[in-house]
């Protein structure tokens, strides 16, 4: 069985706030309207969603009920590690988050990323465009 590549063409919003999973949503529809965009409500549902559509980039809230951010990005890297398959790139997008996490977020790989919530459309843009 041969790894898989993540899809170029696809991006997860993974946010318990309906409105940002939706504005973030728009946002990335707008500007690049040939990515298809996944939402997920936590961090369950985006590990689930991740192993059925292998989006290329992750937009990942750290604090959602069920399952956090960071537990879902370690069980997509522990998924990746386990198949061989790509791991996706995860930008993590909060309004709080104590240094010792986003160091260790940071750590497990150069194209991952942090952006503070609220942040401007060009920022999100950006980081998504950077990562496709």
């Amino acid at each position: 069985m041969s790894a898989k590549k993540c899809d170029k063409e696809r991006v997860l919003v993974v946010d318990d706030d309906s409105a940002t999973r939706d504005l973030y949503a728009a946002i990335i529809n707008d500007d690049i309207p040939e990515v298809k965009v996944d939402l997920a409500v936590n961090g369950a549902e985006a590990v689930k969603m991740f192993q059925a559509s292998r989006q290329s980039v992750i937009l990942m809230d750290l604090s959602m009920p069920v399952m956090d951010g960071i537990t879902a990005f370690r069980q997509i890297g522990e998924y990746c590690a386990k198949s061989g398959d790509e791991m996706p790139k995860v930008v993590f997008c909060t309004s709080y988050a104590p240094p010792e996490t986003l160091k260790a977020v940071l750590s497990a790989g150069e194209s991952h990323g942090f952006l503070n919530k609220p942040m401007t459309s060009d920022k999100l843009l950006k980081a998504v465009r950077e990562r496709l």
